[in-house]
């Protein structure tokens, strides 16, 4: 028969000993793994390159691909808060990442001021310093499209591309219009491009013949559509051009080759039908197809039989030929209910136009 080990008083206080030190050991180790871990786990991107593009543009390299919730422009008052500009510098869109790209965007902000040094850093990140681009964008010409809006159109031809043609949120929808740049923005074969980003809350300058300035602002996703480089600009509401009137183009972000347009009266668009397409939303059918997205930024109003009243405005982009849909603001249409339609500021004629939903 086996005899059963008896441990005496000193090895069990060793053993005991030894395990409590073990013990402290593994806990001394936790806590100091405990802070690399915290510190992995808030890493940000971090700017590891900066080029001033032109008096509007930025490129921004940054160390791995930013987050969706940073590039998506539903954000944009948040995203703004990321970049800390100094010399009220300020991001104006969300950046876009250029088609090949890893971690490379288009970030447009507003004017740099000629012959300031700036700083940005990005979420609380080391701060990089550049200096003021003064490079303006070469545009080619201009022209007036109706009574209160014109445009001003560039060519890739020239060596200009809008930025919806190389950055990759866009590139499935620009079909053959997009293509790739490097990042000292040439193509395949060498050649040098401006890049026009976003024109969001841009203005130029008309100054009439007899000296008149009026200031006129961007439509809204007009700079590049229809597969054209030719953004609109239009007066505040209730101004129009002067017909006869010679205007000229200025802008403190653009040099315009042909700057110079002259003025006559255009026919308002003519709204042919309209048809619903639920509570919040119907379509407005032209009588012919524009052949440009001239509904951008245009409004109608709505008034019942009982007198009341509601507004709509157009969805940008949503021109498909002599189509284009509008959304009720506020509020939502009455189901069996007739409405007259009125063109808000004479953009359009709409003579005994109903919409029944």
């Amino acid at each position: 028969m086996k005899k059963a080990k008896i441990l005496t008083p000193i090895l069990i206080g060793l053993a005991l000993a030894v395990t409590g030190c073990n013990k402290e050991a593994q806990n001394n180790q936790n806590e100091q793994e405990q802070p690399q871990q915290e510190v992995q786990t808030v890493t940000e991107a971090q700017i590891t390159d900066l080029q001033p593009l032109n008096a509007m543009t930025l490129q921004i390299t940054f160390s791995e691909p930013l987050l969706e919730e940073d590039i998506n422009p539903e954000n944009l008052d948040n995203i703004k808060k990321n970049f800390e500009f100094d010399n009220d510098l300020s991001i104006v869109n969300v950046p876009r990442l250029k088609i090949g790209a890893e971690s490379t965007y288009i970030i447009p902000v507003t004017i740099q001021k000629p012959g300031t040094t700036y700083t940005v850093g990005y979420k609380g990140g080391e701060k990089q310093s550049f200096a003021a681009s003064e490079e303006k964008i070469n545009l080619s010409q201009t022209k007036q499209v109706t009574n209160d809006t014109f445009e001003i159109e560039s060519f890739k031809e020239d060596g200009v591309t809008d930025y919806a043609n190389i950055i990759e949120a866009y590139r499935a929808g620009r079909g053959d219009l997009s293509f790739q740049l490097n990042d000292e923005n040439k193509d395949d074969n060498g050649n040098q491009y401006q890049v026009i980003s976003s024109l969001r809350d841009r203005t130029v300058t008309i100054t009439s013949d007899n000296g008149e300035k009026i200031t006129a602002n961007y439509v809204p996703f007009t700079q590049a559509a229809d597969g054209r480089q030719a953004p609109k600009f239009r007066l505040s509401d209730g101004q129009i051009l002067t017909p006869g009137t010679t205007y000229t183009v200025s802008s403190d972000w653009a040099t315009i080759k042909n700057p110079t347009f002259e003025t006559k009266e255009i026919a308002p668009l003519t709204v042919k039908s309209a048809e619903a397409i639920d509570d919040k939303s119907f379509q407005l059918t032209l009588d012919k197809d524009p052949g440009m997205d001239l509904l951008a930024g245009r409004s109608v109003e709505l008034q019942a039989e009982d007198g009341s009243k509601i507004q709509a405005q157009y969805r940008f982009s949503s021109r498909k030929g002599a189509v284009g849909i509008f959304d009720v603001k506020d509020n939502t249409l009455k189901p069996g209910a007739t409405y007259i339609v009125v063109p808000m500021t004479d953009w359009a004629t709409a003579s005994d136009v109903s919409l029944v939903t």
